[in-house]
C-alpha cells in the first residue's frame, strides 16, 4: 500500500491562525510596540534608567511599517529560540518579572505573519558588540526546514536594541491614522516616549482623571483601608454635583503588595485594565457607581490576543472595587452633594445601606422646599408630621397645613425606595387618606377567567418568585388604584381591582386568546406587580444569592470540558509551530476553539418578535406605567412555553412594555444551557461599548453575582462610538434561547438585511460575596 504525505502550506496557516487570534491589521503594530516596550524596561531594570534614554520610534510609510526602540536588544539565541520560535516566550523568567513586562506569551512573529509577507529584525543585544539581521518571507516558511536568514551586519547599531520592519500584504490598509486610533487605548499612558510618524502618542497621564477644579470640590480625604484581604490608601474627591472621584495606590492583596494604582471617576464609560502602564483590555467589573477609568496592575493577565482579560484578573478588581465602594460610601454620605448622586442613592438600596441615607432629601409641604431625612422627626417645630406617596393636591392640602406637616415621597426610585424606608424606621405616620381595600369580591361572584387569573398567579408567584405562601383576592380598591400588595405575617396579600385596564386585557385573553394567557399573567406580575413585592423575595437576599451560585456552579462543572479549551489557542500556535503538536490535534483543538469562541447570524435566523412569539408583543394596553427605572432589578420577559430557532428578533414597532427596544439578540447557547438560571432571577443590565466590543454586564438583585457578556465584532464600531449606560432590564427566555435588547446606538450591528454576521463572544461569572450581609 503506498502512503501520501500530508501537504500544509505553512505560510497559510500562519495567517489564518494569527488572524484568528488578532482583531485587526493593527495588532502587527500594538504586539512590537510591547515587544519594544518590555524590551526597554529590561534595559532598564539590567542597566539602570539612568543609563540612556529610552524610546519608541514607530514609521509607517506606504506598505511598510517599522518599530525601533533602544532596549536589551536580542542575541542570536534569542533572536532563534524566542522571536522566530512562537510559543517560546523569553519573559518567563524572575528577571522578566521584575522588571515588570507586559507580554508572556510567546506568538513572537505570529502577530506579523497575519498580515505581512516579509519581516526583516535587525537588533543589537546590551553587552554585545555585533548587530545581527534576521529576514523572512511567509511564502517561504517551513515547519522542518531553515526559512530564516541570519546575517552579522558590518556597521553595528551605535546602541543595543531592534527594529522590526514587514512589508504589508497589498489587500491590507494600514495607514497612521488608522494606527493612531487603534493604538492609542494601548500605548497612550505609557511613560515611555513612543513616536508615531514623529509625533509623540504616549506619556498621557490616566491620574488627570483624579482632577476637580478647586472651587467645585464639595469634600475630598484620605484614609487607609485594611478590609477583606485589600488594603490601600484611598484618596476621594466629592463636587459640589455629587459626582466622585477616586485613586486607590498602595495596594495589596493577600499580604502580597500590587505595583500599581486605580482611578476612577464617574460617568468615564468603562474601566479600562493596564500593566505596568501598557493597556489590555476593558475589564467588564459591575459597580454600584458607575466608575469608570483605569486599573493599572502588575498581577493582570490578558488572554492571547489581548481581547480580554483572565477570570483572576477580572474577579480580582472586582473585589478590590467592591472593598473601595463600601469604604467610599462610608466617607462620602455625611455631605449635602451625596443627595445629587443617584448612583450612591441605588447603592444605598442595592446594599441595603439606610443607614447612609442622611443626607438624602424629602420635599415638605406646604412648599417648605426640601429637607434633609436625618432632620425629619415625628414632630417638626411643634407640628405633627405624616408622609404621602401620591400627587393627590386634595390630600397634600389636608394634612399641608398650619398645624402639620406632609412628607411627600418623590415618584421616582432609588430616592422614594429610600425615602419610604427611612420614614418607616423613624416611625413617621403615613397619612390615614391612602388607598385601601372596601369591598373583598366573594368567591361565588368571580367568573371562571377571574378564577384561573387567580390560580396562574398564585402558581407563578410560588414557582418562580419563590413566594409559595401567597394570597390572591379580587377587590374594590379606593383612589382608583388598580392593585395592591400586602404583607401579613408571613403571607404575600394582592389585591387585584376590576376596574384596571390591564387586568381586563388578562381576563380577555383567557377566552379569546388562550395560548397567550399564561404570557399575559407573567407579564401582568413582571410589570405591575413586582416592584411591589420584590422586598419580600427569597432569592434577593444573600442566602438567595448563594443558592443560585451553588446552581451555576453545578453547570460549570457539568459543561466543565467546554472551558478546557476556552481561550487556549495562544498556546496550540506555539505547540503546532514548534512542531510539539501532532496536526490531528492541531486541526481538532482549533476547531472546538473556533466553535467555542465565534457565534454566526445569518439573514435566515432574524425574525419578528410579532411572528416568532406573538404573546410579547400582544400585550399593549396600559394603565399603571411600566417600570423603566434601569437602577432596578428585574425578572426576565418568561416566554419559556414559546420556542423560536431565530438568533434576532426585530420588532415592527416600539412597545412601552418592552421599553421601546426594537431589536432583541439571542445569547449563545452555552449561556442557555449554563447560566439560564440566573437569568430566571431579577437582574440589572448595562451596556458598555468602544471600539470593536460591547460588553453587557448583569447584576444579580442581591448585587453578589454578576453575569458579563462580551461580543467582540470583526470590524469596528461604526463612527468610532464609544459610551456605557444602564438600561431598563428587558432580558425575554424562550424554550430555548435568552434574548437581551440592543439599544438604538448598536441596532444597525445587528440589523442583518443580506449574508451574515460574525463575532466572538466571552462570558463568565463574577462573584462577591465579601461584605454581604
Amino acid at each position: 500500500m503506498k502512503k501520501l504525505n500530508f501537504q500544509i502550506e505553512v505560510s497559510r496557516v500562519l495567517e489564518i491562525l494569527s488572524n484568528d487570534i488578532y482583531d485587526s491589521p493593527y495588532a502587527l503594530l500594538r504586539e512590537n510596540i510591547q515587544n519594544a516596550y518590555d524590551a526597554i524596561l529590561m534595559r532598564i531594570s539590567v542597566d539602570g534608567g539612568d543609563s540612556f534614554q529610552p524610546k519608541i520610534i514607530v514609521t509607517i510609510k506606504d506598505k511598510v511599517v517599522s518599530i525601533s526602540d533602544n532596549g536589551i536588544g536580542m542575541t542570536e539565541e534569542v533572536l532563534a529560540n524566542n522571536f522566530w520560535k512562537a510559543g517560546s516566550s523569553g519573559k518567563n523568567n524572575e528577571a522578566a518579572k521584575k522588571a515588570g513586562v507586559v507580554g508572556t506569551f510567546g506568538i513572537g512573529a505570529m502577530a506579523n505573519f497575519g498580515v505581512a509577507n516579509k519581516i526583516t529584525v535587525i537588533s543589537r543585544g546590551s553587552g554585545a558588540d555585533i548587530t545581527l539581521e534576521t529576514f523572512a518571507e511567509r511564502e517561504n516558511l517551513s515547519v522542518t526546514e531553515e526559512c530564516v536568514s541570519l546575517t552579522v551586519l558590518d556597521a553595528a547599531r551605535e546602541e543595543p536594541g531592534t527594529t522590526v520592519e514587514a512589508t504589508i500584504d497589498n489587500d491590507v490598509t494600514v495607514n497612521e491614522a488608522g494606527a493612531l486610533q487603534y493604538l492609542l487605548p494601548y500605548i497612550q499612558h505609557v511613560r515611555v516616549p513612543i513616536f508615531l510618524n514623529g509625533n509623540i502618542v504616549s506619556q498621557k497621564s490616566y491620574h488627570s482623571l483624579f482632577d476637580v477644579t478647586p472651587t467645585s470640590i464639595e469634600a475630598s480625604g484620605e484614609k487607609k483601608i485594611d478590609f477583606s484581604n485589600v488594603s490601600c490608601v484611598l484618596k476621594y474627591k466629592l463636587a459640589k454635583n455629587g459626582s466622585i472621584k477616586l485613586m486607590a495606590s498602595k495596594i495589596a492583596y493577600n499580604g502580597s503588595e500590587l505595583t500599581g494604582d486605580i482611578v476612577l471617576a464617574q460617568g468615564e464609560g468603562n474601566i479600562y485594565g493596564l500593566r505596568n502602564y501598557f493597556g489590555l483590555a476593558p475589564l467588564p467589573v459591575p459597580n454600584n457607581f458607575n466608575f469608570g477609568g483605569i486599573v493599572n496592575l502588575s498581577n493582570l493577565h490578558p488572554t492571547a490576543g489581548r481581547e480580554a482579560l483572565s477570570r483572576e484578573s477580572i474577579n480580582l478588581v472586582t473585589h478590590i472595587i467592591n472593598v473601595v465602594e463600601e469604604h467610599i460610601g462610608n466617607e462620602i454620605y455625611k455631605f449635602d452633594a451625596v443627595d445629587n448622586n443617584n448612583f450612591f442613592l441605588n447603592y444605598i438600596v442595592a446594599k441595603s445601606k439606610y443607614n447612609l441615607a442622611g443626607k438624602v432629601k424629602i420635599d415638605i409641604k406646604p412648599d417648605l422646599g426640601s429637607v434633609a431625612l436625618e432632620n425629619v422627626a415625628k414632630e417638626l417645630d411643634g407640628k405633627k408630621v405624616h408622609y404621602y406617596g401620591g400627587r393627590d393636591p386634595a390630600t397634600i392640602a389636608a394634612f399641608a397645613n398650619e398645624n402639620s406637616y406632609l412628607l411627600n415621597l418623590s415618584q421616582s426610585n432609588p430616592r422614594r425606595r429610600i425615602q419610604a424606608q427611612v420614614l418607616k424606621q423613624k416611625g413617621i405616620a403615613e397619612v390615614p387618606d391612602h388607598p385601601a381595600v372596601n369591598k373583598l369580591i366573594d368567591r361565588s361572584e368571580l367568573s371562571l377567567a377571574e378564577v384561573a387569573l387567580i390560580v396562574r398567579m398564585s402558581s407563578i408567584l410560588s414557582e418562580d418568585y419563590l413566594l409559595a405562601d401567597n394570597k390572591i383576592q379580587f377587590a374594590e380598591i379606593s383612589h382608583q388604584v388598580p392593585s395592591m400588595v400586602e404583607k401579613e405575617g408571613d403571607t404575600i396579600k394582592i389585591f387585584i381591582s376590576r376596574d384596571s385596564s390591564s387586568i381586563q386585557q388578562v381576563i380577555s385573553a383567557y377566552s379569546t386568546a388562550y395560548e397567550v394567557f399564561g404570557g399575559f399573567v407573567k407579564d401582568f406580575i413582571r410589570n405591575y406587580l413586582y416592584q411591589k413585592f420584590s422586598d419580600y423575595i427569597p432569592s434577593s437576599t444573600r442566602q438567595g444569592a448563594e443558592a443560585l451560585h451553588k446552581i451555576l456552579q453545578k453547570n460549570r462543572e457539568l459543561f466543565k470540558y467546554e472551558s478546557a479549551d476556552l481561550g487556549e489557542l495562544d498556546s496550540l500556535l506555539g505547540d503546532y509551530v514548534s512542531g510539539e503538536l501532532e496536526l490531528s490535534e492541531v486541526i481538532k483543538k482549533s476547531t472546538t476553539i473556533q466553535r467555542t469562541h465565534t457565534q454566526s447570524v445569518g439573514k435566515q435566523q432574524v425574525g419578528t418578535a410579532e411572528d416568532e412569539i406573538p404573546s410579547l408583543t400582544d400585550n399593549v394596553a396600559q394603565q399603571e406605567n411600566v417600570n423603566t427605572d434601569t437602577l432596578v432589578a428585574l425578572p426576565p420577559i418568561d416566554r419559556s412555553d414559546t420556542a423560536t430557532d431565530k438568533k434576532i428578533l426585530k420588532t415592527s414597532q416600539k412597545y412601552p412594555h418592552l421599553n421601546n427596544f426594537s431589536l432583541f439578540l439571542s445569547l449563545s447557547d452555552r449561556v442557555y444551557r449554563r447560566q439560564f438560571d440566573f437569568f430566571f432571577e431579577p437582574h440589572t443590565t448595562k451596556v458598555i461599548w468602544g471600539m470593536h466590543r460591547i460588553v453587557y454586564i448583569f447584576t444579580h438583585a442581591s448585587s453578589n453575582i454578576s453575569l458579563y457578556y462580551d461580543i467582540e465584532l470583526k470590524e469596528r464600531l461604526l463612527n468610532e462610538s464609544t459610551g456605557g449606560k444602564s438600561i431598563p432590564t428587558t432580558t425575554v427566555l424562550t424554550k430555548d434561547k435568552i434574548f437581551i435588547p440592543v439599544i438604538d446606538e448598536l441596532v444597525e450591528h445587528f440589523d442583518i438585511n443580506e449574508g451574515k454576521k460574525e463575532f466572538y463572544v466571552r462570558h463568565d461569572i463574577i462573584t462577591d460575596f465579601s461584605g454581604s450581609t
